[in-house]
């Protein structure tokens, strides 16, 4: 046999045995939340509209507010409003021991909301939003829903900051 017979021969034998390259799967995209429980309904609110999270911080009241409106608080040298929003969408005030404040910066708008717990990052494929009247949920936190994700039967809500900051009920604090 001449070797380039043989050479021939030998990548014969190696495409025969050659193992197939993997299939290529589709790359799942997913979107990244923070959730929480807020009157007794699990959501989830876009990573990006949460700048912090804290326990409770020390309140100064203010008066003449509406009963949803908890004080103000120095949050690293600024003053931030906080807010029940289990309140503010007709619920009970958050009295849990489990309750988080979610610092969130649209613009102009710094807003500190009451939230009953906090339930982590939570990452959903974007092919698993659902209809959004699809769920039960109070009729006031409606308008703040801007799409349902869908993960082991369970849905999680997302909760628009966008929607409540143009919200004109929750802009008027006043008595």
């Amino acid at each position: 046999m001449t070797p380039f017979a043989l050479l021939q021969d030998i990548a014969q034998r190696c495409r025969s045995h050659a193992a197939d390259l993997p299939s290529q799967t589709e790359a799942v995209e997913y979107w990244r939340g923070v959730g929480f429980i807020l009157a007794g309904k699990r959501y989830v609110a876009p990573m990006s509209d949460i700048g912090e999270i804290l326990t409770a911080p020390k309140l100064t009241p203010i008066p003449g507010v509406k009963h949803w409106v908890q004080g103000v608080a120095n949050v690293r040298g600024r003053l931030v409003p906080i807010m029940d929003l289990a309140s503010f969408l007709g619920g009970r005030a958050t009295t849990q021991r489990t309750k988080r404040t979610l610092i969130v910066e649209k613009g102009d708008f710094l807003n500190g909301l009451v939230v009953d717990a906090l339930l982590g990052l939570q990452h959903f494929s974007l092919d698993s939003m659902v209809d959004p009247s699809s769920i039960d949920i109070p009729e006031k936190a409606l308008p703040f829903v801007s799409g349902i994700f869908q993960r082991d039967g369970e849905q999680w809500p997302v909760f628009s900051f966008d929607a409540l900051v143009k919200d004109e009920h929750y802009m008027d604090i006043a008595v």
